[in-house]
């Protein structure tokens, strides 16, 4: 299976990040959050089946 993903680059992140609630405290980026969750819609992959570059599953969830 060709992996479609591409991570999401700082311009784009800039136009994203005013839109996101930025209050709560998190142990990972919200930067990386986000493109995880982007790239579990892209591939459709199940939140478990995440690779393990990115935060555990329920820190996406």
């Amino acid at each position: 299976m060709v992996d479609c993903h591409q991570p999401l680059i700082y311009s784009q992140w800039q136009v994203m990040e005013p839109l996101l609630p930025t209050q709560q405290k998190r142990c990972h980026r919200l930067w990386q959050i986000f493109d995880d969750m982007l790239y579990k819609c892209q591939t459709g992959c199940q939140w478990r089946n995440l690779p393990t570059c990115f935060p555990p599953w329920p820190a996406v969830y």
